[in-house]
């Protein structure tokens, strides 16, 4: 590890008379992973929404690649390399879509046949194998997800982050509701990215000993 991707200083987020954070500071290097660790209403999920562009937080000083920078949302944020995946899992993936669909959900891609342009359903199928397979995961993209365990929804969700390419990837509580073998899965997984792609993670998460398993460094808000 080397260098600071991201460098948070000052942070807060007050809603009303409700201070949810109040002058966070911290660093995080390339090919780090952070661990965030706290009770419940400690600001923890707060914290990861202010850097992904999410929340606008009271005031901060937010550099990233040693640039100041100010995102206006996720889309911001997720162009500048910051992608996040979270618990709700029905945020990020529809049930009665494959999971193929899922990962181009917006970003379809499409080929021209004559004049006409049409979906490249073959192409969204080969890359989303590719990316899964790439990890050593074998899961059929041509399931919906509903017909997911929850262990494979969780992998699908964080590698529909990873498949962006972020240089920065927030997960927020991604533990919750696996069981200890999906929890196995998902630590490796996480280990896998940051030892083959150098990928910087903040894992924000109540359960500490997943924490300090994955973790090279642990902060509390």
């Amino acid at each position: 590890m080397s260098g600071v991707l991201l460098r948070v200083e000052n942070v807060s987020k007050y809603f009303g008379a409700v201070k949810a954070l109040e002058n966070i500071s911290f660093e995080v290097k390339l090919g780090e992973i952070l661990g965030i660790v706290g009770d419940n209403g400690a600001g923890k999920s707060t914290l990861l929404k202010i850097i992904a562009g999410a929340l606008q937080p009271t005031s901060r000083e937010i550099y990233f690649e040693g640039r100041k920078v100010r995102f206006k949302d996720t889309s911001d944020a997720m162009k500048a390399g910051i992608a996040i995946a979270h618990q709700l899992l029905h945020e990020q993936l529809v049930d009665i879509r494959r999971v193929w669909d899922n990962f181009f959900a917006g970003k379809e891609l499409v080929k021209k046949v004559g004049l006409i342009e049409i979906l490249d359903i073959k192409r969204m199928k080969t890359q989303t194998e590719e990316a899964l397979k790439n990890y050593g995961l074998n899961i059929d993209v041509d399931r919906k997800i509903k017909q997911l365990s929850e262990e494979e929804r969780q992998v699908v969700t964080l590698m529909k982050a990873i498949w962006q390419k972020p240089k920065l990837l927030l997960l927020d509580e991604s533990f919750t509701f696996l069981s200890l073998t999906g929890k196995r899965i998902v630590i490796e997984l996480l280990r896998r990215l940051n030892l083959k792609d150098n990928l910087s993670i903040i894992l924000v998460s109540h359960e500490i000993p997943v924490v300090k398993e994955v973790a090279h460094k642990n902060i509390s808000p």
